[in-house]
């Protein structure tokens, strides 16, 4: 059986830490360049120039590089008739999402924005939940993802790249409005945002007001390292740690305060293994780049709207 080839641009510390060891235990996947390489981690593989890069016929292109250079480079992707994945944000801004998804439609290609924990038992949990109504009414939720200062040297203190901590962890929040609350999306007049600056975003939050649901929503450096939801409904509240980012095969708990408070032990997985084992299952499905599609431009438009 022929392997499928793929590409990466711009492997950083978390593509070698998270992505590069799964890619090598897909058999039927074959790594076969890497664009904008940053060290010395990946052996045997070979190093390309921009143009010898998109030269070469990819089944899929993983974009790992810095922010300013993802649209860049998900065009060329795509006219090289190759699935994309990229990690979030997908795009800066949403100026060109349309043309964008035109293009991967015209194509049949996949664009995937690697929201990982969606893969995971917790967020399933959340949406049946939700789905079952069982202890009420929604009131309000409140999601954190903040964390301590980087080094100075980091791509997310620089903005020439693309740099800021809105859409580095804003992103996973903002994702929860599309995921989670679907259609019962917010207008403009129902937001009010904050946000502390230094050249780039650095801290903030947001609280949305719609469908009689509040969403607080933490985020940025330079604080105490926080990665949780609670969601208050009538009859109880449902709170779970390491949310959005977890370490792989971690044990994940959900706390439940009711009349009867419990804690739910989660299946341990790998989040990252369950996202891509979906995509090299689903990626010719046309139904599966549909989804997609309205993934990736819901996330697009909200992000232009909380960052405007």
């Amino acid at each position: 059986m022929k392997k499928k080839t793929i590409g990466i641009i711009g492997p950083g510390i978390h593509f070698e830490k998270k992505i590069y060891p799964l890619f090598k235990k897909y058999k039927f996947l074959k790594i076969d360049g890497i664009l904008r390489k940053k060290n010395k981690s990946f052996k045997n593989i070979k190093v390309l120039k921009e143009n010898a890069f998109f030269k070469k016929k990819f089944d899929f292109i993983y974009i790992s590089c810095p922010n300013n250079f993802h649209q860049k480079y998900i065009i060329k992707s795509l006219k090289n008739n190759s699935h994309v994945i990229c990690e979030k944000p997908f795009v800066n801004n949403n100026k060109k999402i349309n043309s964008i998804i035109l293009l991967a439609q015209k194509k049949k290609k996949l664009i995937f924005e690697t929201f990982m924990y969606q893969y995971h038992p917790a967020f399933d949990f959340i949406q049946n939940i939700l789905k079952s109504k069982i202890y009420g009414k929604i009131q309000y939720l409140i999601a954190n993802f903040r964390y301590p200062s980087l080094k100075k040297n980091n791509n997310r203190y620089n903005k020439n790249s693309g740099g800021g901590f809105f859409l580095d962890s804003a992103s996973y929040l903002v994702s929860l409005e599309s995921l989670l609350f679907k259609k019962k999306f917010f207008k403009k007049n129902q937001v009010i945002s904050q946000r502390i600056k230094k050249k780039i975003d650095l801290k903030g939050n947001i609280f949305i007001n719609s469908n009689n649901i509040k969403r607080f929503y933490f985020w940025g450096e330079g604080q105490n390292y926080s990665n949780n939801v609670e969601i208050f409904f009538n009859d109880a509240s449902i709170y779970i740690n390491s949310f959005f980012s977890k370490q792989l095969d971690a044990q994940i708990n959900v706390k439940i305060y009711a009349k009867k408070s419990k804690t739910i032990k989660l299946k341990k997985t790998n989040h990252f293994k369950n996202m891509f084992d979906t995509v090299f299952k689903n990626y010719l499905d046309l139904r599966f780049q549909k989804l997609n599609y309205l993934k990736i431009k819901n996330q697009a438009n909200l992000l232009k709207v909380l960052k405007s």
